[in-house]
């Protein structure tokens, strides 16, 4: 799969399972709504950033991705059972990004990440996110998986 078509994935992906090793060593992997976030910028650039958010309570998922190891996330679209020459297989198209978590601290930056998020899953709605961000953002972290390496496969 060409550069382009992995981005086109990260882009549209409804949904991405991001898999990391929590904070007692054992295998951690939740799905996840998520923005990719790539410019020239500053801020992501490069390979660009998976970014999503958590609360700021406690819990095994602020805990694992706060150990800021390595992880990887899977994005996966199209998938079919398919029954072709005589065999059974899966038709998909799937993106894995791997890199480090990090916990976005620069508030700008990470209100860009969650009006981002806003937009890509609820745009009817862009009246509100002002205000949804005034009442929600102190108890909200934002992260992201900054991107070293990427891989997609078309089956």
């Amino acid at each position: 799969m060409d550069d382009s078509a992995i981005c086109d994935i990260l882009a549209r992906g409804g949904y991405c399972t991001l898999a990391c090793i929590d904070a007692d060593g054992l295998p951690y992997g939740v799905p996840l709504s998520y923005i990719y976030m790539k410019d020239s910028g500053k801020e992501w650039e490069g390979l660009g950033a998976i970014c999503f958010h958590t609360t700021n309570e406690s819990g095994r998922k602020l805990d694992a991705f706060a150990t800021g190891r390595r992880a990887c996330a899977t994005i996966v679209e199209d998938a079919t059972a398919r029954f072709q020459d005589g065999s059974f297989t899966a038709g998909f198209s799937s993106v894995m990004a791997f890199g480090r978590i990090r916990r976005i601290e620069d508030p700008v930056a990470a209100r860009k990440v969650l009006v981002g998020l806003c937009m890509k899953y609820l745009p009817e709605h862009k009246d509100g996110i002002g205000t949804a961000l005034e009442t929600d953002f102190d108890a909200t972290a934002v992260w992201e998986l900054d991107i070293e390496e990427l891989s997609g496969k078309k089956n």
